[in-house]
Formats: structure tokens, C-alpha cells, sequence
């Protein structure tokens, strides 16, 4: 049972810390994905003794408990996001850098009949188309 200095994500306890609530505060209030630097100046705003330090390895032990996710897109920048149920995918602007979330799996079936076919059960899945979004390019 968690205690008012815990917080409970995902089915597991964790250590509650004012840092950790602002990491999570903050991608919960910005829908966005958003980079370990951009998250630091963000909560360097409310704690700043905060290092850039500390909020990479709270996004890591908040990753490893499912309560963050964590992509890698082409510019090799890790982004961060809160975790929803299930799944989903990307589609990545080259030009501006917009990331816009797809929230159903476009492959699900055609993934599932290949995986059936070679009698092999994925676990996860990652996707991302990578172009330009209609902002740019109509620019």
C-alpha cells in the first residue's frame, strides 16, 4: 500500500520526490514528446538546484516502471512521453519536427498474419513513418 510519500504507477510503488512529480507533471500537462534536455529547463523552473542528471535517471527508472515511454526517432534525440494503454506509433515531420501520434496500429492485422505464418509471438512493435506534415509542405 503506498504512503503519502510513494507514488503508485503501473501496478508498482515508487519513491514519491518533488522532482519526480514535476517530470511527470509536466508530460502529463504538455501531451508532447518531449527530449531529456526540454524537461529539464522545464523543471529547472521549479527546482533549480535540479542537474540534468537527476531527470535523466528519473526518466529511466520511470521508463523501466512503464509509466513513461521512451522513442528514438531519426534525429537520434530520445523523447519522452507518458505511457497510455496499449500501443502507438508516429508520424514525424522532417522539416518542422512536429511528432504526431497515430493511436491505432495501421499493420495490426498484417503484423499479426506474419507473425502467425512463422509461428513467432511479438511482444512489441515500434512504427514511424518519417515526411512532412501539411504545414510544411505547403511551405
Amino acid at each position: 500500500m503506498p504512503d503519502s510519500n510513494s507514488i503508485a504507477l503501473s501496478g508498482k510503488t515508487l519513491r514519491s520526490s518533488k522532482q519526480r512529480q514535476s517530470i511527470l507533471d509536466i508530460l502529463t500537462q504538455q501531451h508532447a514528446h518531449l527530449s531529456a534536455e526540454e524537461i529539464y529547463q522545464s523543471v529547472k523552473l521549479l527546482h533549480p538546484s535540479i542537474s540534468l542528471g537527476t531527470v535523466y535517471r528519473n526518466l529511466e527508472i520511470l521508463t523501466e516502471i512503464g509509466a513513461v515511454y521512451r522513442a528514438s526517432f531519426a534525429d537520434g534525440k530520445a523523447r519522452y512521453e507518458m505511457a497510455s494503454p496499449g500501443h502507438h506509433h508516429h508520424l514525424v515531420c522532417l522539416k518542422c519536427g512536429n511528432i504526431e501520434d497515430i493511436m491505432e496500429c495501421p499493420m495490426a492485422k498484417d503484423i499479426e498474419s506474419f507473425m502467425e505464418n512463422r509461428d513467432f509471438q511479438p511482444l512489441r512493435h515500434y512504427f514511424e513513418i518519417y515526411g512532412h506534415c501539411a504545414k510544411c509542405k505547403q511551405k
